[in-house]
């Protein structure tokens, strides 16, 4: 009998216990606000709903990018009263080895003596607040742009660029040999000095010309930089790679990378980088972004990391520098490709994702490429493309390119887009290129003017920048595309000049419908206004 006793009374301990974690886990709490409120303070506001907590207490935990979980933790960095509406304080830690600039947070509460999340995670919306640098960005005369190849980088003032786009290799700074020493967060770091002084001699020519700079914040797979590429991608074979924040030396090495480089490109005298793109094309994991194999929806989350490390610690330099994720031009369209996922799917995922752990006033760069890459006719495809269907004017559109470039600003249009002010997010066509191979240059110079004519008109987009500058002999010979408005000799050096130049140099002047007349019958139009465009 007093076996059986025993056992009802160990099956009623396991019953309360079980009701107890129910009731625990049927409460939750939201975080509504994560802000830099002072000269070294985080403030965290959070509303509960339900939530039971032993103690009667509630605390908040500090989540490094590396980390996934306060599972065994007992680290707490503020403690509050359980209560309806919940306001936690705890040290930024600016520039100290206790930072937490870049971090997420997480609401918990006790139960059965642990810690236990009941909230999502929310990182820091303001990272701007108390930026040293806080220049005016550049204020373009139109939205014309090219992408800065070395061997054209002094013709860019007699065409009038507004926009320059120029690649940088965030692997390379940590390339062995001489360094320049820079301390972050109370840790030394060494940064390759023969690569920042080809960046620094390229952001003083873009200072002395004027333009407005965009770069490409890529990263590319080396064993001997490998702390700059998430494990699970540490594998040849891919374009660019994912950044790593599944490593603590890799995360808090790339983090100071942006530090440092917003510190010293945030001055328009000797180099203003206004524009940051982290990772290109990243829709496509493979083999643009790769970070192994993911679904979009958790292949978003992983990129959202990487994202808000280079988002908080660029802000925390220059409060206006703009930063901005990358999309191609297959919107809707999959074909079956292990880790390519339409632009739609990912731009979706990423808005969600933000918009859940704080939302920060990100932009996007664009690539509404002509379908196929090939064929510049973005207006009159070939016959095996238009039996795809690949251009609608609808939401469901399977590509965009400068046909219904509208149905990509009027999504992003939408209030559930909308940056934190309000306003349709900055958008800048970062890539946009127009093929003079198997063609003839009079048809890539329409094709230019067509499609820069249709973005002008549009309001919501930024700039409009033409890659290339220079034919390229790799994409010639492997790609079979020469997208320069220069040829290139055999050496790949620039050339002699082709008819998409002089369109590109007059686009945006007085004199632009002179230079763009002889594209209406090639585009079978009567006339700039009969296509909608100004002439």
């Amino acid at each position: 009998m007093k076996k059986k006793l025993t056992l009802w009374a160990a099956l009623c301990m396991m019953l309360v216990c079980v009701m107890s974690i129910t009731a625990f886990a049927a409460g939750t709490a939201a975080i509504t606000q994560c802000i830099i409120s002072g000269a070294d303070q985080i403030t965290v506001t959070a509303t509960a709903s339900g939530v039971a907590s032993e103690d009667g207490n509630l605390y908040l935990f500090e989540l490094k990018p590396y980390q996934n979980s306060i599972a065994g933790r007992v680290d707490f960095c503020a403690v509050a009263p359980n209560a309806p509406t919940v306001t936690f304080t705890t040290p930024l830690g600016k520039n100290t080895a206790n930072s937490k600039l870049c971090s997420r947070f997480v609401v918990a509460a006790k139960a059965g003596g642990a810690y236990t999340a009941v909230s999502q995670e929310f990182y820091i919306t303001n990272p701007e607040a108390g930026a040293a640098h806080t220049a005016i960005n550049p204020v373009p005369l139109s939205i014309k742009g090219i992408t800065a190849d070395n061997t054209a980088i002094l013709v860019l003032p007699e065409l009038g660029v507004q926009h320059a786009s120029y690649e940088l290799a965030i692997d390379r700074f940590f390339t062995p040999g001489e360094g320049v020493s820079f301390t972050y967060n109370g840790k030394p770091y060494s940064f390759n000095k023969k690569v920042i002084s080809e960046y620094d001699m390229i952001m003083q020519l873009f200072a002395s010309q004027k333009v407005e700079v965009t770069m490409n914040i890529v990263n590319y797979y080396n064993p001997a930089t490998a702390l700059t590429v998430k494990p699970a991608a540490r594998v040849g074979g891919y374009r660019h790679y994912a950044f790593n924040m599944d490593e603590q030396s890799g995360a808090e090495s790339i983090e100071a990378l942006m530090a440092f480089l917003t510190q010293r490109y945030s001055n328009p005298a000797t180099g203003l980088i206004t524009n940051w793109i982290i990772g290109n094309e990243v829709n496509n994991n493979n083999p643009w972004y790769f970070a192994g194999n993911y679904n979009v929806t958790n292949f978003a989350a992983e990129y959202e990391k990487a994202f808000r490390v280079c988002y908080n610690a660029i802000k925390a330099q220059n409060a206006n520098a703009r930063v901005l994720t990358c999309i191609d031009q297959r919107w809707t369209w999959e074909d079956g490709t292990a880790n390519q996922y339409g632009a739609k799917k990912f731009i979706d995922a990423f808005n969600t994702d933000v918009v859940s752990h704080g939302n920060i006033d990100w932009g996007v760069a664009w690539h509404p490429h002509p379908v196929p890459l090939t064929t510049p006719k973005f207006w009159n495809m070939p016959s095996n493309y238009k039996a795809l269907h690949l251009i609608s004017n609808d939401a469901n559109t399977r590509m965009i390119n400068p046909q219904n470039m509208d149905v990509f600003t009027n999504y992003m249009a939408q209030p559930s887009f909308l940056a934190p002010n309000g306003q349709v997010r900055y958008i800048i066509i970062s890539e946009i290129l127009f093929n003079s191979q198997g063609s003839d240059e009079a048809t890539q110079a329409a094709s230019f003017a067509y499609a820069y004519k249709l973005a002008e008109r549009n309001p919501h987009i930024k700039g409009f920048i033409v890659h290339r500058a220079v034919d390229d002999l790799y994409e010639k010979s492997s790609d079979k595309i020469a997208c320069g408005i220069y040829n290139c000799d055999a050496n790949g050096m620039i050339s002699t000049p082709k008819q998409m130049c002089e369109v590109f140099k007059y686009i945006d002047t007085p004199q632009s419908a002179a230079y763009t007349q002889f594209a209406l019958p090639i585009i079978g139009a009567s006339s700039w206004a009969a296509v909608g465009c100004n002439p």
